[in-house]
């Protein structure tokens, strides 16, 4: 008995021995698990790695890893290097990248792997049953990955890309209709018998008769060694229902470019800029005139001369071998006209065209039709033909190329952004759905979508069996749709109750209950017997930013209050290529961007109404003030999708 009791005695002082020296082992794993993770998120703000991107290659990603190892490091671990996290030695510590799908990379990689250094853990009663030492080991992975705004913030409407910066109005009652040699769908021929192919002189009849169209210039196609970066032209040839103002167009140096190959085009000036202006964008008129591409649209406000912000020009142009002309187009306060530069650049395509070229999205007929649609119809086909002789008679309209995506702001019809058609969970239709995702948001969540290396950039997403690569329309109320379908016509009515009186349970987006007026000296604005939020953004301004700072480069979250966030002005929009909010087809998002709904501006404070033009019941004019999202906080609690350089801030998160 006492020989049995001795055993049994030896073993429990064994197992207990074991259970102290095992939950030793246990503590020190946390703390290393701790390490790791500090780790991983801390130095994962430089992701994604990028071999050519000094502070973001492995060997700083490297040396931050190891700052923050050795900062929390654990008893029993040795100092952690940068090299030695990139030796490839498990034992002392690693960092290795990979891709989101956990393969391995080498270069643009968005996760990483670290490894803590081993933390040697000595046994003390334990080494009685012959195990003396453990080491521990733990492991974190992180992700960066791209925020997007919450669907509650988004509210139903969309904008160009042009108009994705400064002042943007909506107009919900028909507004200022432009002529149709201004607006930018595609424009049926004139049924007058007898048309003239091709660019020979000769009167052409044109889609609308137009007494500014006066010619001048060399209109040919052809390629030349040495551009000149300037060329003198009367501009109505081009497009003949636009007049010509007395601004002009200039570059530091020519513009030419490889067929099929992309450009970006910098340090673009317009000058001589009237006192009225709104906006301008630079236009290229393909080298016979039949198609025009928008680009670069800027808000100009007091800015004269305009400093053309940089933008990228791609196969939508390079594609079509020749002399493209380049424009400046502004447009006009108040009653928008258009006036087109007293001269043009003229962007030279070197080369053979491709072939075969790239199609849009398909069509129904090729029968080009009256209809006010902007999908894609039969335009004469871009050629760099040899000789072109000057002619002072009038030319057709150009339709906008229907692969020239980045779209001014210049020209919209009526307004610079259109209403959503967004489903809902609830199934509601018509003027209530539209109310409902004004007053709370849209109840499911949109992605960007994102175009492949090498696909043809469209506006359009396509429908029935022609969708392009990737297209989830936004034809159903769940997450992960990123094609959205506009709608032509902006309800007054029903905008009234989504921003004041409500609808069903919810009050109205702008009543205070959803937000008070923080803004000083601002009381709330009162709508019957509505009390609505009535701040500015300017209130919100931080370390001497201005609003028109949160629409130039160089916007960080320093420049809001973080508190900007809980106004319920601040709404989120998708950003598509679209150039008018008459299009009503599924269209990619882009991006999303904030806007603040308010009539405040970079010139002028923001009047009675404060952007929501009220008539009774209806609201007729609403307007947003678009800023940079780097000004906001980045929430870390945001719904992400796959990292997207082009959606600004990032997010680092833990996921292994």
């Amino acid at each position: 008995m006492a020989v049995m009791i001795a055993v049994m005695a030896v073993v429990l002082f064994g197992v207990s021995a074991l259970a102290v020296d095992l939950g030793n082992a246990w503590s020190r794993g946390r703390a290393v698990q701790k390490q790791a993770d500090v780790t991983a998120t801390s130095a994962g703000w430089r992701l994604p790695m990028r071999v050519s991107v000094p502070e973001a290659a492995p060997a700083a990603i490297a040396a931050d890893a190891a700052r923050y190892l050795n900062a929390n490091r654990a008893p029993g671990q040795p100092v952690a290097t940068g090299s030695a996290l990139l030796d490839g030695q498990r034992a002392n510590g690693e960092v290795s990248f990979e891709h989101a799908d956990g393969t391995a990379c080498t270069d643009v990689c968005v996760q990483m792997e670290v490894v803590a250094p081993a933390a040697h853990v000595e046994f003390g009663l334990a080494g009685v049953l012959g195990r003396t030492a453990v080491d521990v080991q733990r492991v974190a992975t992180v992700r960066v990955v791209s925020p997007l705004p919450s669907p509650a913030d988004m509210v139903p409407f969309w904008l160009p890309d042009g108009c994705a910066l400064g002042p943007a109005a909506a107009d919900t009652t028909g507004g200022n209709s432009l002529a149709a040699t201004t607006t930018t769908t595609t424009v049926a021929p004139s049924p007058t018998p007898s048309p003239t192919p091709g660019p020979t002189p000769g009167p052409t009849p044109g889609p609308t008769s137009s007494p500014t169209a006066t010619a001048s210039g060399s209109g040919g196609p052809a390629a030349t060694a040495s551009p000149s970066p300037t060329t003198t032209t009367a501009t109505a040839v081009a497009s003949p229902g636009i007049p010509v103002g007395s601004h002009r167009i200039t570059s530091p140096r020519a513009l030419s470019v490889t067929v099929g190959q992309q450009l970006s085009v910098s340090q673009l000036q317009v000058d001589s800029i009237p006192s009225n202006t709104d906006r301008a964008s630079i236009r290229f008129y393909s080298p016979d005139g039949s198609t025009y591409v928008d680009y670069a649209a800027q808000d100009v406000g007091k800015t004269n001369p305009l400093v053309v912000p940089t933008f990228t020009v791609g196969g939508e142009v390079s594609a079509t071998p020749g002399t493209w002309r380049v424009y400046a187009l502004i447009q006009a306060k108040g009653n928008a006209r258009l006036e087109i530069s007293a001269n043009h650049l003229d962007y030279v395509v070197v080369g053979p065209s491709p072939s075969p070229t790239p199609g849009p999205t398909p069509t129904a007929s090729p029968s080009p039709s009256p209809s006010a649609g902007p999908s894609p119809t039969q335009t004469a086909s871009p050629t760099a033909t040899p000789t072109t002789t000057p002619t002072a008679t009038p030319t057709p309209e150009p339709a906008p190329s229907p692969t020239g995506v980045p779209v001014g702001c210049v020209g919209q019809d009526r307004g610079n952004f259109g209403q959503l058609d967004s489903p809902r969970r609830d199934g509601l239709t018509g003027q209530r759905r539209l109310a409902a995702n004004i007053a709370g948001g849209l109840d499911h969540q949109l992605v960007p979508y994102s175009f492949a290396v090498g696909q043809t950039v469209t506006k359009e997403c396509g429908s029935g069996s022609s969708w392009i690569s990737g297209a989830v329309p936004d034809d159903q109320p769940l997450d992960g749709r990123n094609c959205i379908l506009g709608d032509t016509g902006n309800d007054g009515p029903a905008l009234y109750d989504g921003f004041v009186s409500g609808t069903g349970s919810r009050p109205g987006r702008l009543d205070v209950r959803n937000g008070a007026t923080t803004c000083p000296g601002r009381g709330d604005l009162v709508v019957g017997s509505v009390r609505l939020n009535n701040d500015v953004l300017s209130c919100f301004l931080r370390n001497g930013a201005t609003l028109d700072s949160l629409t130039r480069t160089g916007v960080s979250a320093t420049m809001l209050a973080p508190e900007v966030v809980d106004s319920p002005r601040l709404v989120w929009l998708p950003v598509v290529y679209a150039t008018d909010r008459a299009q009503k087809r599924f269209q990619p998002i882009l991006d999303f961007v904030p806007g603040f709904l308010t009539d405040e501006t970079q010139s002028s404070a923001a009047s009675a109404s404060n952007g929501l033009a009220i008539n009774g019941n209806s609201v007729k004019a609403l307007q947003v003030f678009v800023f940079d999202k780097a000004a906001l906080p980045v929430d870390a609690q945001a719904p992400t999708v796959a990292y997207d350089a082009d959606l600004g801030p990032s997010i680092v998160r833990l996921v292994g």
